[in-house]
């Protein structure tokens, strides 16, 4: 807008002239003003991202959250690690996985080498951002990151922003970007380049590959090597994978011709990271050769090569029948030991080893059977199971397995051996007969089994039928009868219901039968524990997992836990073990299969095993519980909904009494319960001596 000479809003002055032609140097000096405003509109963007993902802090404590928590069984043997990626206010969106970090020195150099050139070959030269990569990275959103901002990208900064979020968009990768290029000299001068360098092979995230990340996982999971056992061709083969890690999974459905092409992809990127090494002078010549002619057999696939050398080519490539992927034991059990941890008052992510309870034996053992590996085969789909194994002396716990449809879960609501809180069925009757022995009641007392009544429905036993004559408590437990527990249970209903609450049972408000039938709910985990406490002297022992923590200094940590508390009498606890014991030898007994092989009782290396089944009027929960003198356990098949019943099959074979087996197959350091005072045996059965005056202690 050009004014009139007298409304000027200034004089007329020398420094007022006409637009100056552009030259070189005005350009130059443009562009540079240009590229210094955007470097400082980087710097605000990547600050204020930085300050809003509370990436700050988790920087500064890098290689504590990425440093997992090693775990060891009982006996000091490895049961895998367990990360840090759900700790603190910030959620990890990558799904917890194993991975175990291997220093630089456990590495293959091959690895290192094909790493480092494909990824990035300056990495030892800049200080976490390299600006020659720069344009790369701001107009691709992908590839052009430095080692740095990749190890930021995946762990500091997963869930924020364009990844793991499921979300798009250029301002979003953008921001990301420039948070990388704030943090990534930060994260270089705090650790130093070995350390960023050893911190990014061990979180790669080879998300395809099972559950796993890491350079160890990689290697054992795709080779079954260790890292340091890498060959040149093995290594190239990883680091191609890292781009699209997803492609190297393949069904047994999958196309030939698809699978076939899949690989000689994975093929491909091979060879690129091998030219990449030869034109940087990293391998010679002959090495390209070697490590290209080297006919990979990846775990997970078959495949067939024709040529040799330099020409060595994929006719045809599939999936390995043979192929099995097992997560490491403590893979299921890492949500529950970090809620133990907390539980104890301990920051995981400042627990540097712990040592559990677990024996990696009897959790192998276990495992096997709840994921149809056993005995008992599969489970269908929608049939769950949970089972748990418990020391008695202490509440150790000694294995834990859940399934669904015969696949391992980690997540805590799948965790049926805990999170399952369903009707615990007649594996109550014994918590009765127990609370009725303090009463008086001795295993000898004899009950009608004839037609009754509670809170006025009629009362049947499982067989549909009444022996319509007396029996003793002993017989009544091995048949089950519905009648005679209605019948003791009718008179000390509120000290029965106290002895429930005590063990951790929970009312089901919407069931009004009465609770001798087992109208309570309660998990594998709970049951194993109560049953425990018969052979415990009577004893009632929290279970746990954790024996021992370490920080990351090696020292000793504090686990304060509740203390055992006694349940009942010792005279009672052996009582009730000796009723149990019955249901499995005496010739009424209903798991007549639990008793010890013939060569055991014929050796003397036999140990008494005491159990009980049980099962819904509904048939959604079938269950079984044992005793021995070393160890308790519970396990329970249905439905965690409670909607569809337990196939016929499973409840006619007693599936949940079977897997009981495996209390035969564990090593008993204790064989045998010594009887306690106040307890005589009369026709082989264990009953209060004359005048012994024997009473339960108040529930705790």
């Amino acid at each position: 807008m050009k004014f009139p000479r007298r409304l000027a809003p200034w004089p007329r002055t020398p420094f007022v002239t006409g637009p100056r032609p552009w030259t070189l140097r005005r350009a130059a000096r443009a562009g540079l003003a240009g590229v210094g405003a955007a470097t400082l509109g980087m710097l605000a963007l990547g600050v204020a991202g930085a300050a809003s993902t509370g990436a700050f802090g988790r920087v500064w404590n890098l290689r504590v959250e990425l440093q997992p928590i090693e775990v060891q069984d009982r006996r000091g043997e490895a049961l895998g690690v367990i990360d840090h990626c759900r700790e603190g206010a910030v959620v990890n969106a990558v799904p917890c996985r194993e991975s175990l970090s291997v220093p630089l020195t456990g590495v293959s150099p091959a690895f290192l080498l094909a790493y480092v050139a494909k990824e990035d070959v300056r990495f030892f030269s800049h200080v976490g951002v390299d600006p020659g990569r720069l344009p790369r990275a701001v107009l691709s959103g992908a590839g052009g990151s430095t080692l740095t901002m990749q190890l930021l990208k995946n762990n500091v900064l997963a869930g924020h922003f364009d990844y793991d979020t499921g979300r798009r968009g250029v301002g979003l990768v953008l921001t990301r970007k420039a948070t990388e290029f704030v943090l990534a000299p930060l994260v270089t001068w705090r650790y130093g380049r070995r350390e960023v360098l050893a911190m990014s092979v061990n979180s790669l995230p080879w998300l395809g590959i099972g559950q796993r990340k890491g350079v160890y996982d990689a290697a054992r999971g795709v080779f079954g090597v260790d890292p340091a056992d890498l060959t040149l061709a093995q290594s190239a083969f990883l680091v191609g994978l890292l781009p699209a890690p997803g492609r190297y999974l393949v069904a047994q459905d999958t196309p030939p011709d698809v699978a076939t092409a899949r690989f000689r992809w994975m093929r491909a990127q091979q060879l690129v990271t091998l030219r990449i090494l030869r034109d940087h002078g990293l391998i010679g010549e002959g090495e390209y050769v070697r490590a290209a002619g080297e006919p990979l057999q990846p775990r997970l696939w078959r495949v067939e090569y024709a040529g040799s050398g330099g020409d060595l080519r994929v006719v045809s490539a599939g999936r390995n029948p043979d192929y099995t992927n097992e997560p490491e034991p403590v893979w299921a059990l890492q949500e529950l030991v970090r809620r133990e941890l907390r539980a104890a008052g301990l920051d995981p992510r400042r627990v540097g080893r712990v040592v559990l309870t677990l024996d990696a034996r009897a959790q192998a053992a276990l495992v096997r059977r709840v994921t149809g590996e056993g005995p008992t085969g599969g489970r269908p789909a929608g049939v769950a199971e949970g089972a748990a194994v418990v020391d008695v002396r202490g509440g150790g716990i000694l294995a834990l397995a859940s399934s669904t449809g015969g696949d391992q879960s980690s997540e805590p609501g799948r965790q049926w051996a805990v999170a399952a809180r369903r009707p615990v069925a007649s594996t109550v009757k014994p918590l009765l007969y127990a609370t009725a022995f303090g009463e008086g009641v001795t295993q000898l007392s004899t009950f009608r089994d004839a037609a009754t009544s509670y809170a006025g429905r009629p009362i049947r036993n499982n067989s549909g039928t009444f022996l319509d004559r007396a029996v003793t408590v002993r017989e009544a437990n091995a048949r089950s009868l519905n009648t005679v527990a209605v019948r003791v249970g009718t008179e000390r209903e509120a000290e029965l219901r106290r002895v429930l609450e005590s063990v951790g049972y929970v009312e089901d408000s919407g069931n009004r039968s009465s609770p001798a039938l087992g109208t309570y709910r309660s998990s594998p985990l709970g049951v194993a524990a109560a049953y425990a406490s018969f052979a415990g002297g009577g004893q009632l022992c929290p279970p746990h997992l954790l024996a021992e923590a370490y920080d990351r200094a090696g020292r000793a940590l504090p686990l304060p836990r509740r203390a055992c508390a006694p349940l009942w009498s010792p005279a009672v606890a052996y009582e009730t073990f000796d009723l149990l014991t019955g249901a499995v030898e005496g010739r009424t007994g209903h798991v007549p299969f639990l008793r010890a092989p013939l060569y055991q009782r014929l050796l003397g290396t036999a140990v008494p095993l005491g159990a009980k089944s049980g099962t819904t009027d509904d048939v959604r929960d079938t269950w079984c519980a044992g005793v021995t003198p070393g160890y308790a356990m519970a396990v329970w098949i249905g439905d965690p909904l409670g909607v569809a019943s337990v196939p016929a099959d499973l409840y006619r074979d007693q599936a949940a009494c079977r897997e009981l087996g495996l209390l035969r197959e564990l090593p008993h350091g204790v064989s045998t319960l010594e009887m306690p005072e106040g307890i005589t045996r009369v026709g082989g059965v264990a009953v209060p001596a004359p005048g012994a005056d024997i009473r339960n202690p108040t529930p705790p």
